[in-house]
């Protein structure tokens, strides 16, 4: 392996974040492609936007790559945030009971890698459940978090793929309050999904 201090790993894959990458991660980033075409942003991020805001505190991102090959498999960003629960008020004054979170603010796996190792379709869930919650559970152990939330492509395959991962969608609603607060500027069409730890 080429990085020598990953973060998190599983069985078959590891990670670590950008303020660890080197000359040759760069190389592999700016050939990064999505699963799905609609993902251009996730490119768009990775490529241009991930390294300033991890310089700046901002957001998390970790590359992750194979144990056997070192190939890049995908990445996430993690953030800090919260989520809303309820809300009520008179007189205009609007109280929120809040829920500490991590938000999964990006999340894709690379094409390249999929297309050369067409037995790892469905790594995503493993990327998942073994690198990102544990993640998320590291952050618990230092800081109070009982949500990780994101933001899906307003696509129903997709949606339904983070429900297989076990997130759950809000009441119409709820999803409209939601959006009003938390919703990210670049996707006016997101759709809130959520997971309490």
């Amino acid at each position: 392996m080429g990085h020598s201090s990953s973060f998190c790993e599983s069985t078959q894959f590891y990670c670590y974040s950008l303020d660890n990458a080197t000359e040759a991660d760069e190389h592999d980033i700016m050939a990064f492609s999505p699963l799905d075409p609609k993902g251009a942003g996730l490119v768009t991020y990775l490529q241009r936007l991930a390294f300033p805001d991890e310089d700046a505190g901002l957001m998390r991102t970790y590359l992750v790559r194979d144990k056997d090959t070192d190939e890049l498999v995908g990445y996430f960003s993690l953030k800090a945030g919260l989520m809303t629960q309820e809300e009520s008020g008179e007189d205009g004054i609007v109280e929120l009971d809040t829920l500490p979170g991590v938000e999964l603010a990006n999340f894709a796996v690379n094409r390249t890698y999929r297309d050369s190792h067409p037995i790892t379709k469905g790594c995503g869930r493993s990327i998942f459940q073994k690198l990102v919650l544990e993640c998320v559970r590291r952050a618990a152990a230092i800081v109070g978090v009982s949500v990780v939330y994101l933001f899906s492509l307003p696509d129903q395959k997709v949606i339904e793929n983070y429900q297989s991962y076990g997130f759950s969608r809000l009441e119409s609603s709820d999803e409209d309050r939601i959006h009003a607060r938390l919703k990210p500027r670049y996707d006016a069409q997101c759709v809130f999904m959520y997971m309490m730890l």
